[in-house]
């Protein structure tokens, strides 16, 4: 997922749910209204890593860090604009806190809560500093892919003096390619090769998470990236194929031409 997209995804989602409960009140809606909305807003939050679960797995970590975050960044600016909106001052609403704004079990069915300020500006305050921590984007390069942190320990573990690296790492030792050249040696793995690599997705203006991915993906050198077709680039990583195309001709562009 694009980073302006996650931003916007939790920006939107959030937008509705506080938009749905403003006009339940403008318009002055039975309680059952408010119960059913409250109700339909925690799926509304639910759903999309569901979904996103049964379609793409390896997508939820980073669905969830976005909308966490966009919960946690959003909701508060909704709050106080949807506040106003609705009829009442926010400084109202950070004196007094919210009447009736959680619902709960109670006696007779469903009861509704309030939230003293006391607890409402520390909870604001919280979800402002989670919402900007988990939409960073090094927060999210990092958690929502596998990182290649391991990798390069093992790497650097391998280049350290007196070690000795008889073979690539996973390398098969039954390849058919070595059996018919087995003279030529293929591109070693190694911390320079991993950052000679990492500086020229840089350069070409790659975003982070797609770096990680190129890397997770067993492609640590250049040699190995142009000699990785745009569609296996496409299925190794799970980036668009489009994308795959402009990425991987722009890498031979660089290296071939010297990005004339």
């Amino acid at each position: 997922m694009r980073y302006a997209y996650g931003i916007t995804f939790g920006a939107v989602l959030t937008f509705v749910i506080f938009l749905g409960a403003a006009i339940i009140k403008i318009l002055a809606l039975s309680w059952d209204v408010y119960v059913t909305w409250f109700l339909t807003s925690i799926l509304l939050g639910i759903i999309p890593p569901i979904l996103v679960f049964i379609a793409r797995r390896e997508k939820v970590r980073e669905l969830l860090i976005y909308e966490i975050g966009g919960f946690g960044l959003f909701s508060p600016l909704w709050l106080i604009l949807f506040t106003d909106i609705s009829g009442d001052s926010w400084t109202v609403l950070l004196r007094d806190g919210i009447i009736g704004g959680l619902i709960g079990p109670g006696f007779g069915g469903i009861v509704a809560i309030d939230i003293d300020s006391y607890l409402l500006i520390p909870i604001l305050v919280l979800c402002v500093i989670i919402g900007i921590i988990f939409l960073r984007p090094s927060f999210i390069a990092k958690h929502s892919v596998k990182g290649e942190i391991s990798e390069l320990r093992e790497l650097k573990k391998s280049a350290e003096p007196g070690a000795k690296i008889t073979e690539p790492v996973e390398a098969d030792s039954e390849d058919p390619i070595e059996k018919e050249m087995p003279e030529v040696a293929p591109p070693v793995a190694s911390v320079d090769s991993m950052a000679n690599l990492r500086d020229l997705l840089t350069e070409l203006g790659t975003p982070e998470p797609t770096i990680n991915l190129i890397f997770n993906a067993g492609i640590a050198t250049t040699t190995d990236l142009v000699a990785t077709s745009p569609e296996q680039l496409a299925n190794l990583t799970g980036i668009d194929k489009r994308t795959a195309e402009d990425l991987h001709m722009a890498v031979q562009k660089k290296v071939w031409f010297g990005g004339i």
